[in-house]
C-alpha cells in the first residue's frame, strides 16, 4: 500500500478530499469491502465526491479502485497466512470469528474458493491430467497433513477405476521409500499448499530424476514447487479459521475422476466384477 500512501501524501487536497483520504488510509485493509455509497455515508460526503477523488488517484472508477484494494489486501493476507503455523492461525482466527454468522461466512468462503478454482481450470488441463494418469503404470498420489485427505480421496476412487495406485500420506521416511522406485512409466500426483512441506520438493526431485510425469495441485502457479511439475492445477484453499479449506481441491479431484470414468468403462472388466463380487459377499459398502 506504500505507493498509494505516497501518492495521497503528494497530492494537493481540498477539505473534502482530505476527509476521504484520511478515511481510506485508516481503513486500507477493509476499504475494498465498501461500496462508494457506503463509503460516502461513513465519511459524510457525497457519492460524487468519493468517485471524483478516486479518479484523481488514477483509477478509472470506483469498481477499479475497489478491485485493486481487494487484490492488495489479499496479497498481504496470503503473505502473512503462508508464514503462520496452525497455532498462530488459530490464535488469530479465534478473535475474528463471529459465532452468529458462521454458516454464512464459511459458506461464502467455500463458494468463493470453488468459483476461483473452477475459473482457472480448463479442458486442456483436464485432458493432460487424465492422459498422464491413464498412461502411467503406477500412480503415486501424495499429500501430507491437511492435504492427506485429498490424496486419500483421490487414491481410493482412482483405484476403483485403474490398478496400481499408491497413496503416500505420511511425511516421513516411508514417503521416500515409496516413491524411490518410481520410473519413467509412472506418475506422481502431489497435493501441496502453504506452507509447502519440504518433503514435497524431495519427492518431486526423485520423480523428476527418474523420468516420471508430475501433476501438482497447489494454490498458485508461482508457488516454489510449480517449476518442478509437468502440469499445475490451481485450487484455492483459503479458510476462515485456523486451517486451509480443502473443499475446492476435492472438487477438482472429482472432475479428474469423472473424466477418467468417462473414458474407461470398468463395469465390463474382470477386475471390476471381482471387486463387485467381494464387496457384495462381505457387505463392504
Amino acid at each position: 500500500m506504500d505507493d498509494l500512501v505516497k501518492k495521497i501524501q503528494g497530492m494537493s487536497l481540498t477539505r473534502t478530499d482530505a476527509e476521504i483520504a484520511e478515511y481510506i488510509l485508516a481503513n486500507l485493509n477493509t476499504i475494498g469491502f465498501q461500496t462508494s455509497t457506503s463509503l460516502a455515508e461513513a465519511i459524510g460526503v457525497s457519492d460524487t465526491s468519493v468517485i471524483r477523488f478516486i479518479r484523481k488517484l488514477g483509477f478509472k472508477g470506483y469498481a477499479d479502485f475497489r478491485g485493486e484494494m481487494n487484490a492488495r489486501a489479499a496479497r498481504q493476507i496470503n503473505q502473512v497466512q503462508q508464514d503462520l503455523s496452525p497455532g498462530e492461525k488459530y490464535a488469530r482466527s479465534r478473535a475474528q470469528l463471529k459465532q452468529d454468522s458462521l454458516i454464512s461466512d464459511v459458506g461464502g468462503y467455500t463458494l468463493e474458493n470453488l468459483q476461483k478454482s473452477f475459473a482457472q481450470l480448463d479442458q486442456g488441463t483436464v485432458g493432460q491430467v487424465v492422459d498422464i494418469l491413464l498412461s502411467s503404470d503406477r500412480k503415486y498420489i501424495a499429500g501430507f497433513r491437511g492435504t492427506a485427505c485429498c490424496a486419500q480421496y483421490m487414491a481410493s476412487k482412482l483405484l476403483f477405476l485403474t490398478p496400481h495406485v499408491v497413496p503416500v500420506t505420511h511425511a516421513d521416511a516411508t514417503a521416500v521409500e515409496n516413491v524411490l522406485d518410481i520410473t519413467d512409466k509412472d506418475c506422481l500426483f502431489l497435493y501441496s499448499f502453504p506452507r509447502y512441506s519440504q518433503i514435497c520438493g524431495v519427492l518431486m526431485d526423485i520423480a523428476r530424476e527418474n523420468g516420471a510425469k508430475i501433476i501438482l495441485m497447489t494454490d498458485r502457479r508461482t508457488c516454489p514447487l510449480a517449476s518442478k511439475a509437468d502440469v499445475v492445477v490451481v485450487a484455492q484453499v483459503e479458510g476462515l479459521g485456523f486451517t486451509n479449506s480443502y473443499v475446492a481441491p476435492l472438487s477438482l479431484s472429482e472432475v479428474f475422476l469423472l473424466a477418467i470414468s468417462g473414458q474407461r468403462d470398468v463395469t465390463s472388466t474382470e477386475r471390476f466384477n471381482r471387486i463387485d463380487a467381494v464387496m457384495e459377499k462381505e457387505k463392504l459398502y
